[in-house]
């Protein structure tokens, strides 16, 4: 099991491997509390799934999402055959809570792969969703299949499949397999079809200005072997477009992408690399006709006041939203980005930047320079992270942290908490 886990790692440049397992005792929360305390995490975060040592079945690649009703959904792959997708028999398994995070549900089978050699269903991974802002539907992106990222080819490649759920994820569609319906997208393309591609795990977004039909705009993020895209859906996830020219990758040096939409609009790309992100705005010329065009990437750590961390390439998320700054009253726009701040993968810390006006993010490079503070998540070695804004106005942060195997750990903060009380939830 080990040695696969750390097969995987080289392979896709994940220096660690987590690993948990569902206890299916359903411990109270008091025995949560006191199995965090032994991790060494604190007692404000719940380790939602564990695996106690390298017997157990690893879980990674965090994934949530609030509904409109204040549900949570956590989201996890479960991964029987301890390694990334394409490799074997992997789930994607959730628990919920109704009540902000304080509690949660046992675990529950979102897909389940079927470990069968060469078949489009042997795993379901990396998942990426969402829950409408309106209707409450749920959808989910994910990986299948049995062909690993590296091996993939136009003719044998890493398949994408899409599941709904219309009932706060208590029951879920059978998986579609979408796979021509995402990479034909690129068949055009001047330098030659796209062989590889999978949607940054994690949050899809969704607009707040932009609908057509019954459903807002969504957007995701395609890590490709011809550099990051963005694709968008006008009909939740029915069909795919690209957001901009097919022939120019907005990051072509990118790995794992996020997404997410600008006070006016416009959409920005975060992407993984080393030493901190790739950042990239599309500004739109028309949003209605998706018409518009991408800037020049930047590196945020090669901007004036920018993101800096070590040398760990690991994927994170970034998110907006209204805050109130509480020095003058003023509204703002909150930006926050997640990632490890450590030279190895630890040290999970959240950036933070106002958004005051469009001069803010005019530009790509204005958008990573002057963030203006970060508040540290956790001491321990941990890696990727996700999160969502909860019905009570707080961040429910789902994040991977050792010891050992990576714990799959949720954590409740307020604005107050990541700004140092410089900010609040509007």
């Amino acid at each position: 099991m080990k040695s696969r886990l750390l097969l995987s790692a080289f392979l896709l440049g994940t220096v660690t491997l987590s690993a948990q397992a569902f206890n299916s005792e359903n411990p109270r929360h008091e025995k949560v509390m006191a199995q965090n305390l032994e991790q060494h995490t604190d007692t404000h975060s719940i380790c939602l799934f564990h695996t106690p040592d390298a017997k157990g079945i690893p879980y990674r690649i965090p994934a949530i999402l609030s509904t409109p009703k204040g549900r949570l959904i956590a989201m996890s792959d479960y991964r029987y055959c301890g390694a990334d997708i394409g490799f074997g028999q992997i789930d994607i398994v959730g628990k919920y809570s109704d009540d902000n995070g304080k509690t949660w549900s046992e675990q529950f089978d979102i897909v389940k792969g079927n470990g069968v050699k060469n078949d489009p269903a042997c795993g379901y991974g990396d998942a990426a969703t969402l829950a409408d802002s309106k209707s409450g539907d749920i959808l989910l992106m994910c990986c299948t299949g049995n062909v690993t990222y590296w091996n993939s080819t136009r003719e044998n490649p890493l398949r994408a499949a899409r599941l709904y759920s219309k009932d706060e994820g208590m029951t879920w569609s059978a998986p579609e397999d979408i796979t021509e319906d995402i990479y034909s997208l690129f068949d055009q393309r001047e330098q030659g079809p796209i062989k590889k591609l999978f949607i940054g795990s994690g949050k899809i977004c969704q607009s707040k200005q932009i609908k057509k039909g019954k459903y807002k705009r969504i957007y995701a993020a395609l890590c490709t072997d011809g550099g990051n895209y963005v694709i968008y859906s006008d009909n939740f996830g029915k069909e795919w477009k690209v957001l901009g020219d097919v022939n120019q990758s907005p990051a072509p040096k990118g790995d794992e992408p996020k997404c997410e939409e600008l006070p006016n609009g416009d959409v920005l790309l975060s992407s993984r690399k080393g030493y901190g992100r790739f950042y990239n705005i599309f500004s739109y010329k028309n949003k209605k006709k998706a018409t518009g065009s991408w800037g020049e990437v930047v590196a945020s750590h090669d901007c004036p006041g920018g993101i800096k961390t070590g040398a760990n390439a690991t994927n994170g998320e970034v998110g907006i939203f209204k805050a109130i700054r509480n020095s003058d009253g003023k509204e703002v726009d909150l930006i926050i980005q997640s990632l490890p701040a450590a030279e190895n993968r630890a040290e999970v810390t959240i950036y933070y930047k106002a958004l005051e006006s469009e001069a803010d993010y005019a530009t790509p490079k204005a958008l990573a320079s002057n963030w203006e503070g970060s508040y540290l998540v956790t001491h321990a070695g941990s890696g990727y992270s996700t999160f969502c804004i909860q019905k009570d106005k707080k961040i429910g942060f789902f994040y991977e942290e050792e010891p050992g195997y990576y714990n799959m750990v949720y954590k409740t903060l307020s604005v107050e908490d990541i700004t140092s009380g410089k900010y609040s939830m509007k």
